[in-house]
């Protein structure tokens, strides 16, 4: 059994850092209690951090069951409204509330569409609560769960925080581990402290020696640390391993160009930076055309190192990174796109036209049929259109009657 399960905190009194964290999640569970329904809390932080255990240490507190499920075990909609949706609306035996804890949920991918609309669904018309975690909140196949949630943020557990900690299991286990030790293990483990306690088990066990434990370990960062990482950067060698560390890249150099202005303050130095991110993109296009992928490390370099070594010294002010503009208005604009394309293919199959046809020269000619009075039921009969397209169409309120199979 490995001692980071052994020794989950029981209750929020037992949970150590993010005390910021905790009493939000305090307060949202008490205005449960109170019968103040509140919006799902999407805890997101690195891992190891503390996020499920600060679910089990609320729901220990608070004397609730708690149903746990993996968002990587959820991919279709069937099994998120089977699985989730009946724990977040039903009551326990004896009337009480319900943790309902989906875990990992940044596991979901755009392919996984029907989980991820299902889930949405799910917390918005949840009747019990509901947390959900994520290393990293800001993947697009997010962007509808973000909305619909409290984020609630958990930093890094503090070094001497988890010395603290490790020196208590040491005790308990008694191991005898060397004070330095313990030390080289928190300060070594970036804030993960269920990697720290798993490390001071495998060094008890003699599994790993002091010097190997004490050794830097090479953890993963958010996207904010990367980002700031490559912009603080004052070394070539410095800046372009911050890709190695990158799950996205392309998302990652969308982020580098949206918050070149934010750091860089000479327009000297915005210019330099941008001009970078075109030869990069330039390979891009040759990796593509010739499906030439050698060609990438120069992209990688000219994106991270061109960009971090166009600044004349490095700045030391605090900047609040933005997401990608780009990526908000495509995500904001899907759906009229999707409505688009699906009322003109209906339209286009009637009329024998084009979908793009369909919509340039017959949609503005429904809309004005369908204003007339009595006109707009025909016209959905006669096209198949169900209500959510005749409300587009229109561009008013949704219509209450609905004539799909009609002809």
């Amino acid at each position: 059994m490995l001692l980071s399960d052994k020794y989950h905190p029981k209750n929020l009194e037992e949970f150590a850092g993010n005390p910021e964290a905790v009493e939000g999640i305090k307060r949202w569970a008490f205005d449960w209690e109170r019968g103040k329904a509140g919006r799902p809390i999407l805890i997101h932080g690195s891992p190891g951090v503390g996020k499920s255990a600060l679910a089990y240490a609320l729901a220990g507190s608070m004397k609730w069951p708690i149903v746990e499920m993996n968002a990587s075990d959820l991919r279709d909609e069937e099994s998120v409204r089977r699985i989730v949706g009946e724990a977040s609306t039903s009551d326990t035996l004896f009337g009480g509330r319900r943790l309902v804890l989906i875990d990992e949920v940044d596991g979901l991918q755009r392919s996984d569409r029907g989980g991820n609309k299902a889930i949405v669904e799910v917390v918005k018309n949840a009747t019990q609560p509901v947390i959900l975690t994520a290393n990293d909140i800001w993947k697009p196949a997010l962007a509808s769960i973000r909305t619909a949630s409290t984020v609630i943020p958990m930093r890094k557990v503090n070094s001497r925080t988890i010395a603290s900690i490790l020196k208590k299991i040491a005790v308990k286990e008694e191991m005898k581990v060397a004070d330095e030790v313990v030390i080289g293990i928190a300060n070594n483990s970036s804030g993960d402290l269920r990697s720290a306690i798993n490390d001071l088990q495998a060094l008890g066990e003699g599994s790993i020696g002091s010097a190997v434990i004490i050794g830097q370990r090479d953890r993963g960062k958010n996207i904010f640390d990367s980002v700031r990482s490559v912009f603080k950067a004052t070394g070539f060698a410095e800046a372009r391993e911050v890709m190695r560390g990158v799950d996205d890249r392309d998302m990652f150099v969308k982020w580098i160009e949206e918050n070149i202005p934010l750091e860089y303050e000479k327009a000297g130095e915005i210019g330099r930076a941008f001009e970078m991110l075109s030869r990069a993109d330039v390979f891009d296009g040759r990796i593509m055309r010739r499906q030439h992928w050698g060609f990438m490390r120069y992209s990688n370099d000219l994106a991270t190192a061109g960009v971090a070594l166009a600044k004349e010294e490095p700045y030391h002010k605090f900047v609040k990174y933005q997401f990608p503009r780009i990526i908000s208005a495509l995500g904001s604009s899907r759906g009229e796109r999707a409505m688009r394309k699906a009322v003109g293919l209906k339209i286009g199959r009637r009329c024998h036209l084009s979908s793009k046809d369909a919509v340039g020269i017959f949609l503005p000619l429904l809309s004005a049929v369908c204003k007339e009075s009595g006109n707009a039921q025909k016209v959905q009969d006669y096209f198949d259109f169900d209500d959510e397209e005749l409300e587009y169409i229109i561009g008013g309120k949704k219509t209450s009657s609905k004539a799909k199979g009609k002809k």
